[in-house]
């Protein structure tokens, strides 16, 4: 099959089963089938197909290795990655083949970016990139603009759901699914052999992947609900399958099989419930398929400039110092005959493969007719140095204090090398130390380089305990209310640190005593803690005291309404506060037309003329509030506002 990146680790390699993944298929009738050719030499080119096999059309002629098509929702564009110097960039074309675009660049002579996935409403393109120097997904704009990181978890071949709010992914310990905003990265599937290629169903509720075979290669086709239930087999012939995408009316899956992993890949589909298995491309090497909607045959055009292959170097081999290799190219035209195809040395003739490290090879050829080309590979040759790890927090010896805000922070350098292919510590950079638990520590920071050449890093340190005491307010809890006048006893508690020893613990009354009650408001509650090493705590608790507002008595209604005032005369307001609270007990009195279907305001509240007065005998008070006779046939509200903050409101009918 074609060069594809290398990957981390060699159990993500596996996982991965040498091919790379689809995404989420559009909705729509089952159009043609975009996948890649791999010519076997280090370059492949996209092809489509309809839904048969039939009216294949070639759309790309490049010297570069273009693969993993995804078609956009509306099934005119095709997202893909495409080699440039030996590492991937995402592309997009139109669906024949022209306007190829380059959307992601970066200066990293070791940043691949890898497997688009468009969102449902192709407005968005998620893909795998190791530009934040290690696998990780990756969003952008359909123009390349907008580019962000979606989580710092390892993941690559992003799947777009269906529902444009999830993305699944090859994580390191199988398939996971993340929010498109990084929320909840969380792993899927089963345990089992590595699981690869996520592709979510049209209808959103299941994904199918696959999973290795011992061999190490990709083995079965699995089929399972979006949360990872229900699992099961949906081939189980022992052929290698990968690469499976559904079908966008969610009938088929199509999907690369071989007999010979990893080579002599074909496009075959099945039914989603394991039957009409069926082969799709007669073509050798076929991979990397993605099933469209786009019923349109295109007609593609051939370049006029000549087409130059590079044999070798290959940038998918890691070359050594003392094996002797030598170039091999050739150049073509479709319209006219080559003149000349030079590379940096000839071909047959040996390559530079004296320093270590990063080489590019470019060949120029020329026509009759005057077109010229020019392409050009990067290769490896391999070093023997081990990457240069810098573990800056946590510090070898360093000492931190129990539950304290430390970021790790770490570098893993290749200075002459071929660059840091890998870089992973207990914890990633940038998050927080584990500080949770005192004693004795240990972190470790592994890197290896595109040589494979590993090593390793520890620093141990210690944490300790110098937290302040705790304080727990049990009673009044914080933002609770109380009836004026009740029993409310206190309840707290103060503890130490670990080898520490409590001193004092305090609040306004002791543990077990009576709150204040006795007026209303808000109140604070505040407790106090110290221990012998100096340390102190406070601790503060709000509560407020209400009236005892039990409703208002007749004239207004058990549904809190005076449904025949007549306009003009005052509305008596008669309610009880368990006791005489005072000539302040209402602090104001207004009123606020309103709707009469559903007593929505209308306008500004203004005041009225109310006069408040206290039975004894009766324990009540009454507010008599004034009317205007101009309110005949209206409705309004008449709101109380007691001194203790509360509001009670009255709806008022004022008859014709």
């Amino acid at each position: 099959m074609s060069a594809r990146r290398l990957f981390p680790v060699l159990c993500v390699v596996l996982a991965f089963g040498g091919v790379s993944t689809a995404g989420a298929t559009a909705p729509g009738p089952n159009g043609r089938i975009a996948f890649t050719i791999d010519d076997g030499h280090g370059t492949s080119e996209l092809y489509s197909a309809n839904a048969d096999g039939s009216a294949q059309r070639r759309l790309t002629w490049t010297p570069q290795t273009e693969q993993a098509p995804a078609w956009s929702p509306d099934g005119t564009r095709i997202a893909y990655e495409s080699s440039l110097g030996g590492r991937f960039r995402i592309w997009v074309m139109k669906a024949d083949g022209s306007a190829q675009t380059q959307l992601t660049s970066s200066s990293g002579s070791t940043v691949d970016d890898a497997d688009p996935s468009w969102s449902p409403d192709g407005t968005q393109i998620a893909f795998g990139s190791t530009r934040s120097g290690n696998w990780n997904l990756w969003v952008m704009n359909a123009d390349g603009s907008g580019l962000r990181r979606v989580s710092t978890v390892f993941g690559d071949d992003p799947a777009w759901s269906p529902d444009g709010g999830r993305l699944a992914y090859l994580g390191m310990d199988g398939i996971g699914v993340v929010g498109v905003d990084g929320s909840d990265p969380h792993v899927v599937t089963a345990p089992g052999a590595p699981a690869a290629g996520p592709s979510w169903s049209p209808d959103g509720t299941q994904i199918v992947f696959s999973r290795n075979n011992p061999a190490g290669y990709a083995g079965e086709l699995y089929v399972a609900n979006a949360d990872g239930s229900g699992e099961h087999l949906l081939t189980s012939d022992g052929y290698s399958n990968a690469r499976a995408t559904w079908s966008p009316d969610g009938a088929q899956i199509v999907f690369q099989r071989t007999t010979t992993p990893p080579f002599g890949w074909s496009l075959w589909a099945i039914g989603v419930d394991g039957t009409g298995l069926r082969r799709v491309t007669s073509s050798e090497n076929s991979i990397t398929p993605d099933w469209g909607s786009s019923l349109v045959v295109p007609e593609p055009l051939p370049p006029d400039a000549p087409l130059i292959q590079i044999y070798s170097p290959d940038p998918a081999r890691i070359y050594l110092p003392t094996s002797p290799t030598p170039a091999f190219y050739q150049c073509s035209s479709y319209v006219s005959y080559i003149v000349s195809c030079d590379g940096d040395v000839p071909s047959g003739a040996q390559l530079d493969l004296v320093q270590a490290g990063t080489h590019t090879f470019t060949v120029r050829a020329v026509d009759a007719e005057g077109h010229t080309a020019t392409a050009s590979v990067t290769y490896f040759v391999f070093d023997i140095v081990p990457p240069k790890i810098e573990l800056r927090t946590p510090a070898d010896g360093a000492t931190y204090e129990l539950g304290s805000n430390v970021t790790i922070d770490y570098v893993c350098t290749d200075p002459n090398g071929t660059g840091v292919v890998y870089c992973a510590g207990d914890r990633p950079t940038g998050y927080p130390l584990d500080t949770s638990q005192t004693g004795i520590h240990t972190f470790t920071v592994n890197a290896l380089d595109n040589s494979r050449n590993f090593s390793q890093a520890t620093a141990t340190y210690t944490v300790v305990d110098r937290r302040p005491p705790t304080i727990q307010i049990s009673s009044p809890s914080n933002g609770s209310t109380y009836t004026l006048g009740d029993t409310v006893l206190a309840g707290y508690s103060c503890h130490s640190a670990s080898d520490a020893h409590l001193v004092t613990c305090a609040g306004p009354v002791a543990n077990g005593a009576a709150l204040d009650t006795g007026s209303v408001g808000t109140k604070t509650f505040t407790v106090n803690a110290s221990d012998d090493r100096g340390k102190t705590a406070s601790v503060r608790s709000t509560y407020a005291v209400l009236y005892a507002f039990t409703g208002f008595d007749s004239p207004v209604s058990s549904t809190g309404s005076i449904d025949t005032a007549k306009a003009g005369d005052s509305a008596p307001l008669k309610f009880s506060l368990r006791g005489n609270q005072g000539p302040g007990a209402v602090t104001r009195t207004t009123w606020q037309a309103a709707a009469c279907t559903d007593w929505s305001a209308l306008g500004a509240s203004t005041a009225a003329q109310a006069k408040l007065s206290y039975s004894a005998s009766s324990d009540r008070y009454l507010d008599v509030v004034g009317t205007d006779p101009s309110w005949k046939g209206t409705c309004r509200i008449v709101d109380l506002e007691l001194a203790d903050g509360t509001h009670h409101a009255v709806h008022v009918r004022f008859t014709k």
